[in-house]
């Protein structure tokens, strides 16, 4: 009884699983986001968190993405993910297979005195390294 109970469980979560993700390809599908949300060319670049150096996000040219956020008890790490911009809600996301974080960008990136900065959900980030557009060759840029 306790085995069927466990097979029924998993096939439960299982079947969960598959319809967001269905949920969230069709969304992409229906939006265009995989072709209409390539990430700015504003955006691409290494950058760090003013106020925590800890926190740094890597956009390259072709919108693959890195990074590495500590966010409280909340700690992402994303290697190989891909960087969205949603023009209609302001949110920059770095996913990889639907999973990583995203912000809202309450300031986009603009020249300062002290360089190019851009606000997500109330935190500054400031680039620190700048990408050549993509000439198609290559691999990518740094890891972090």
């Amino acid at each position: 009884m306790g085995c069927a109970l466990a097979i029924s469980i998993a096939a439960i979560v299982a079947v969960i699983l598959v319809v967001i993700a269905a949920q969230q390809i069709s969304n992409a599908v229906r939006t265009g986001e995989s072709h209409n949300s390539v990430i700015g060319s504003i955006y691409v670049g290494d950058w760090q968190q003013v106020n925590n150096s800890d926190n740094v996000i890597q956009i390259l040219p072709n919108g693959s993405a890195n990074c590495k956020i500590v966010n409280g008890m909340t700690h992402y790490s994303i290697t190989s993910g891909q960087a969205t911009f949603d023009k209609q809600t302001k949110r920059l996301a770095i996913k990889f297979f639907f999973v990583g974080p995203s912000w809202h960008v309450d300031e986009p990136p603009h020249q300062t005195t002290d360089g190019v900065v851009m606000k997500l959900d109330g935190h500054t980030f400031r680039k620190f390294r700048s990408y050549s557009s993509p000439s198609g060759t290559g691999s990518p840029g740094v890891s972090i």
